[in-house]
């Protein structure tokens, strides 16, 4: 194992001195510290506490790092650590005691660090956005309190989850698996071979290109616009699926609890198996659809509380 040594600039600033059942003494401050890894390196992770995580791709072969470290009392101020194991740069933080007083106990570290582009790169954050661009390793980004944005991406394999916050991906991706327990996922712009999103409370949107998509809500609306897939599967528990394709899929599943369901498809000659069926709504398939019972695409759209619209795109 080897530590990594780089520069630091240290601003502190001594703030006050209470007196409750003890002596507690407060100040507050912040440290900024750069530093770099040897070329060679074949993973970056970072995990601990943060405020804000940002990875860039470049051309350079080495990994370079800058760290703000903050505080606001002299027992809190983070602890941070950088060290290269089998090849792994791993850089973690962690805030120390806290002190007594309400909002009075601030700490975190924000990392801004440069990767070469092939580096796989695994983030776990718990607290914190974390943000992510031209990356083309494994993308592995988890928060445990904080938004996910990865762009510009050309990755074999990522994985982005976020407990409570918003989710944005762009890029080209061979598998993507997405979550978020309490927040929207974005994925406009996306080209995917095998795409898995899944959002507990918020809606999921998506554009572009995957092969197979599998998009659930259990809060929230599901839409897909100008998309291009082969096989795409659809769940809502709460809130209405809206898609509209860009190419004759092979097979859509469609299935609302509460809420409508609407299908878009591009026009032509392609004929379409199609089944749907609403408990307690309409059932509406526009003439400009060419229903043909014994084709090979078929189409499957279910809803409990909700109408069903398919129509030409």
């Amino acid at each position: 194992m080897r530590t990594l040594t780089g520069t630091a600039a240290l601003a502190a600033v001594a703030a006050a001195t209470l007196t409750a059942c003890g002596n507690v003494s407060f100040g507050s401050g912040h440290e900024d510290r750069s530093y770099s890894a040897p070329a060679g390196a074949t993973k970056l992770r970072i995990e601990g506490t943060s405020d804000r995580i940002v990875v860039t791709a470049s051309d350079s072969p080495g990994i370079e790092v800058s760290e703000r470290l903050r505080w606001s009392n002299d027992k809190n101020k983070p602890k941070v650590e950088h060290v290269t194991e089998g090849g792994t740069v791993k850089l973690t933080a962690k805030c120390g005691g806290q002190a007594i007083g309400i909002g009075m106990s601030s700490c975190g570290v924000s990392y801004r660090v440069r990767v070469p582009r092939s580096l796989p790169v695994e983030v776990e954050s718990r607290d914190g956005r974390i943000d992510a661009s031209g990356l083309s390793g494994t993308v592995r980004l988890h928060s445990e309190n904080g938004s996910i944005r990865a762009t510009d991406l050309n990755a074999s394999s990522v994985s982005l989850v976020s407990q409570d916050g918003s989710v944005r991906i762009s890029g080209r991706v061979t598998t993507a698996d997405i979550r978020s327990q309490n927040g929207s996922v974005n994925a406009n712009g996306l080209t995917a071979g095998t795409l898995k999103v899944r959002s507990a409370d918020g809606s999921i949107r998506l554009s572009g290109t995957a092969t197979v998509a599998d998009l659930r809500s259990e809060n929230g609306g599901v839409h897909a616009t100008g998309l291009t897939t082969d096989r795409l599967t659809a769940r809502s528990s709460d809130g209405g699926i809206d898609l509209r394709l860009a190419a004759p899929p092979k097979a859509v599943d469609a299935e609302a609890e509460s809420g409508s369901i609407k299908l878009c498809l591009p026009p032509g000659d392609e004929g379409y198996a199609i089944t749907a069926h609403s408990v307690d709504g309409g059932k509406d398939i526009d003439p400009g659809i060419h229903e043909d019972s014994r084709s090979d695409r078929k189409i499957k759209l279910s809803t409990r509380d909700g109408g069903i619209l398919v129509a030409p795109y």
